[in-house]
């Protein structure tokens, strides 16, 4: 029997392309320079670059800001302040809260039968911050991000945390999130049912999820 249910951050709950590109733009600004998609595209590229690399265990977390300042530098073809780059993105991100359409809705009406959590990679104090901002705090029991957790999904030792935190066990939970490897394969190695946010309809043919939905609103015929 369902009892708590975990939900991810980014791209479940607030729109990521939304918001990076938000703080991409208001970045761009502050060197005087004008937006262009094509900008925006290659700075995505250099992010998914990097970020694999980090996963990989290839370079860490500071190499990976490092290494962009660089590379957005020479894109631009403008000096860059070591860092500055990177730390205005992050500033900017995290005050951007373009919530997916029906998320507030969701919570509301999944507040009132469970306890819910968030379960996310990132940073702690930008994920708090912008639930705070977005006044969607209210609805979470708890807030679990893998900087404070000590584990990042997919990672096992990442839901068995959460698990010993809230005391639920595997059989109490439910995992909803649009990333298959992160989030629906993560919660199928620990034993958790998951709910697979496909809004763009990908055609997936592994189906490690439990349950597949295009919007929000079909999670309330789930739960």
């Amino acid at each position: 029997m369902i009892k708590a249910v975990l939900i991810d951050i980014d791209d479940t709950i607030f729109d990521f392309e939304k918001c990076s590109k938000n703080s991409f733009l208001k970045t761009l600004e502050k060197f005087n320079l004008k937006f262009k998609e094509e900008d925006f595209s290659y700075f995505n590229k250099v992010n998914d670059i990097l970020w694999t690399k980090q996963k990989l265990g290839e370079i860490n977390i500071k190499e990976v800001f490092i290494k962009r300042d660089y590379l957005m530098g020479k894109y631009f073809n403008i000096d860059i302040e070591k860092g500055l780059f990177n730390d205005l993105f992050v500033k900017f991100l995290y005050d951007e809260i373009e919530m997916v359409d029906g998320i507030e809705d969701l919570l509301l009406y999944l507040s009132d039968k469970y306890k819910i959590f968030t379960a996310s990679n990132g940073i702690f104090k930008m994920q708090e911050n912008r639930l705070k901002k977005s006044n969607l705090d209210k609805y979470f029991d708890k807030i679990f991000v893998s900087d404070k957790i000590g584990y990042e999904k997919p990672d096992k030792k990442f839901f068995q945390k959460i698990m010993d935190l809230t005391k639920f066990s595997n059989d109490d939970l439910i995992m909803i999130g649009d990333s298959i490897k992160s989030d629906i394969i993560g919660a199928k190695n620990s034993k958790i049912k998951s709910i697979y946010f496909n809004k763009e309809d990908k055609k997936i043919s592994d189906k490690n999820f439990t349950y597949q939905v295009k919007n929000l609103s079909e999670i309330k015929k789930i739960l």
